[in-house]
C-alpha cells in the first residue's frame, strides 16, 4: 500500500508545478494585455493605491453611490476563475502574486526558518492578501475599536458598520465541506468547559464563517475589476505645501503622474503603505536623511508594526487518515462536487477557531485555528517551501510524519507587546523594505503563548479528539500598526481618527497599517469595517460632480472571459 499512497504525492507534487506554471503565464500574459491597452485619464477625484480589502470596499462604494471620478492601481495582477477555488489559496504563498516579503533575521523568533527568516505573506493580486488567506470573518472585540477612537463612536456604531458589510458587501456563509476534525474539537471543548458561543466573547470554539459564495472564494475586489489598473507600481505621492495632488506611478516600465483631486487614499498595505510614505518624505526625519529623500513630514511611519503571533505547526497526529488530505484532492469527482458549490476543493483551510483569555479577563489574548492538514501533508511538495522550512528541521520533525497524517492546531498572539518596524533601505520602488518584525521580543507574548499552547495539548487528550484517533506529536520543534491610528498630540499617530495623514491635506490611509492595536480575531472584517467607516465620513456626504463617469474598456473577448474586467457583480 506505500507505493500507491506515495505514488499519489508524486502526482500531486506534478501538479502543484504545472499549477503554478500556468498562474504565471495567465500572470505575464495579463501584464502583457494591460501594458497596450491600460486606459488612463490624466485626472480624477480619487486615486486608491491598493486594491485589497481596504481600497475595494471604498472603490465599491465611490462607483455604486456617487459619480466621482476614480482610479484603483494595484502593483500585482488580475484575478480569475480558478483562484476562486478555496484550497488554492495557500499554493498562492509564494508565488507571483505574492509580494514574498521576508524578515530580517530573528533573535527570538523564527528559528525554525532559513536564516532565521520568517516569510511574510503579502497578496500582490486584485483583492489582496484576501485572495491568500483563509477567508475566516470575525467581528473582534467591538470595545477595542471604540478605543482606537478614543471615545469618538460607541460600541453600537461600529455593530452598525459590521451589520452593513455584512449585509451588503460581503458574501458570508457556513463552510460548506468539513472534515471530522470540526466537530470533534466543539466537543473536546465543550468537554473542558468552553461553550460553543460565550456572549463575552472571553473564550469559546466555533465553527468558521467565511466569505465565499456558492462555494467559491469571494472578495469585494470582485465587483471593482473595471477600475482597477494592474501592475502598477506606485512610487510616491505628490505634494506641494503639506497638499497630496496626485502620485507618480509606474505602468508596463513607464512613468505616470496622476492628479487627484479631491484625494490620494492609500490602501496598500501594513508593509507596502509605509514604503509609499517614506519614499514620498513623510517619515522618521533621520532614516529620510539618510537617503537624501527631502522631509515632507516627520511622522513615526514604519513604527511599531505588530503581527499575530503564532505556532503549533503539525501538533497533532491522527492514527487514520480523515477526509480531507493532499492525495484526496487529486480526486476528479472534486470538479464536479465544486461546480455544485460543495466538495473538499470549498475547504477554507480553518475548520474551527478558538478564542481564549490566559489571563481570565473579558477579551481573549489567544486564538486557536485548527486546520485538518498540516506542513508535512503534501511532503514538502510546496507548504514547506512557502514557510522557509530548514532542511535539518525538516528531516528531524517533519519527515518522521509522512506515514500518518497530521493537523496544524496553531496557537496565536492576538495582542503581542513585541513591536517591529518597517523601513526602505532606497529610494528605489522596487527595492523591498526591511522589515524587523522583532516577534516574541517580549517575555509577555512567550507567556501567552506558552499558556495556550497547554490549552491545545489538553485539548488533543480529551475523548472527543482521541475517540477519531488523535494524539499528541512529541517530536521536538523550535519553536499592524505601521501608520498608526490616534490623536494628533500622540507620538505613535501617523493619521488622526478620520484617517488623514497628520499636517497633510487630501492624504489618507485606510488599511490595516492604520490599526493602533490588533483586533481580537482574523483581521480582514476589522480592516473592512474601517473602510466602511472611511467612506462614510469623508467621502459620501461631498458634493457631487455635474458631470461624472467612469466607463469601461473591453481589451479584448479573451481577457474579458479570463478577468472579467467589465463585470459587475
Amino acid at each position: 500500500m506505500w507505493f500507491p499512497y506515495y505514488f499519489q504525492f508524486l502526482i500531486y507534487s506534478f501538479g502543484v508545478n504545472v499549477f503554478l506554471y500556468f498562474i504565471s503565464i495567465i500572470y505575464y500574459h495579463d501584464t502583457l494585455l494591460s501594458s497596450f491597452y491600460t486606459n488612463l485619464q490624466e485626472e480624477y477625484d480619487y486615486i486608491i493605491v491598493g486594491a485589497g480589502t481596504a481600497g475595494s470596499l471604498i472603490a465599491h462604494r465611490i462607483a455604486t453611490e456617487t459619480n466621482f471620478t476614480f482610479v484603483v492601481l494595484e502593483a500585482g495582477g488580475r484575478s480569475y476563475p480558478l483562484l476562486e477555488i478555496p484550497f488554492i489559496g495557500p499554493l498562492l504563498h509564494g508565488s507571483i502574486y505574492d509580494w514574498q516579503y521576508e524578515s530580517t533575521p530573528q533573535e527570538h523568533a523564527c528559528l525554525a526558518m532559513v536564516e532565521k527568516k520568517c516569510k511574510l505573506t503579502q497578496g500582490k493580486i486584485v483583492g489582496g492578501s484576501s485572495k491568500l488567506n483563509n477567508m475566516i470573518h470575525v467581528r473582534g472585540n467591538i470595545p477595542h475599536y471604540v478605543k482606537w477612537f478614543h471615545g469618538k463612536y460607541n460600541e453600537e456604531y461600529f455593530k452598525q458598520h459590521f451589520e452593513y458589510i455584512e449585509k451588503n458587501i460581503f458574501h458570508l456563509n457556513e463552510v460548506q465541506y468539513q472534515s471530522e476534525l470540526a466537530d470533534a474539537v466543539i466537543d473536546a471543548a465543550n468537554e473542558l468547559g468552553y461553550k460553543e458561543f460565550d456572549q463575552n466573547f472571553r473564550t469559546n470554539f466555533q465553527k468558521s464563517k467565511v466569505t465565499q459564495k456558492d462555494g467559491k472564494r469571494w472578495t469585494i475586489s470582485d465587483n471593482i475589476n473595471r477600475h482597477v489598473v494592474t501592475n502598477a507600481l506606485v512610487k510616491k505621492v505628490l505634494i506641494v505645501d503639506d497638499v497630496a495632488y496626485g502620485v507618480s506611478v509606474r505602468i508596463s516600465d513607464k512613468i505616470h503622474k496622476l492628479i487627484a483631486r479631491k484625494g490620494v487614499i492609500l490602501s496598500a498595505g501594513t508593509l507596502n503603505t509605509p514604503k509609499i510614505l517614506q519614499l514620498s518624505g513623510i517619515g522618521p526625519a533621520e532614516l529620510l536623511k539618510s537617503l537624501n529623500i527631502p522631509l515632507i513630514q516627520d511622522l513615526p511611519v514604519g513604527h511599531n508594526l505588530q503581527d499575530h503571533i503564532g505556532t503549533g505547526i503539525d501538533l497533532i497526529l491522527f492514527n487514520k487518515t480523515l477526509s480531507i488530505n493532499a492525495a484526496n484532492m487529486l480526486n476528479p469527482l472534486n470538479l464536479y462536487y465544486y461546480l455544485q458549490g460543495k466538495g473538499p476543493w470549498t475547504t477554507p483551510g480553518c475548520e474551527v477557531i478558538g478564542f481564549y483569555s490566559t489571563k481570565n479577563t473579558t477579551s481573549p489574548d489567544v486564538q486557536f485555528m485548527i486546520l485538518p492538514v498540516g506542513i508535512a501533508s503534501d511532503r514538502g511538495s510546496h507548504l514547506r517551501k512557502s514557510l522557509s522550512i530548514k532542511d535539518e528541521i525538516w528531516h528531524n520533525y517533519f519527515t518522521k510524519s509522512f506515514d500518518k497524517h497530521t493537523s496544524s492546531f496553531f496557537t496565536t498572539i492576538l495582542h503581542p507587546k513585541s513591536k517591529g518596524t518597517v523601513y526602505i533601505k532606497s529610494k528605489n520602488p522596487i527595492i523591498p523594505p526591511l522589515v524587523d518584525t522583532r516577534y516574541l521580543s517580549e517575555k509577555e507574548d512567550i507567556d501567552a503563548l506558552i499558556a495556550g499552547i497547554k490549552l491545545a495539548v489538553k485539548l488533543i487528550k480529551t475523548d472527543s479528539l482521541r475517540n477519531i484517533g488523535a494524539h499528541l506529536n512529541t517530536n521536538p520543534f523550535p519553536g499592524c500598526r505601521t501608520c498608526s491610528m490616534g490623536l494628533p498630540e500622540s507620538k505613535d499617530a501617523v493619521v488622526d481618527t478620520s484617517f488623514k495623514v497628520l499636517n497633510v491635506k487630501n492624504l489618507y490611509v485606510v488599511d490595516g497599517s492604520v490599526l493602533p492595536t490588533l483586533p481580537s480575531g482574523n483581521i480582514n472584517a476589522a480592516i473592512a469595517m474601517m473602510a466602511n467607516i472611511f467612506f462614510e465620513t469623508t467621502v459620501k456626504h461631498l458634493p457631487r460632480n455635474k458631470h461624472g463617469t467612469n466607463q469601461c474598456y473591453k481589451y479584448s473577448e479573451l481577457y474579458e472571459y479570463l478577468f472579467k474586467v467589465c463585470n459587475i457583480v
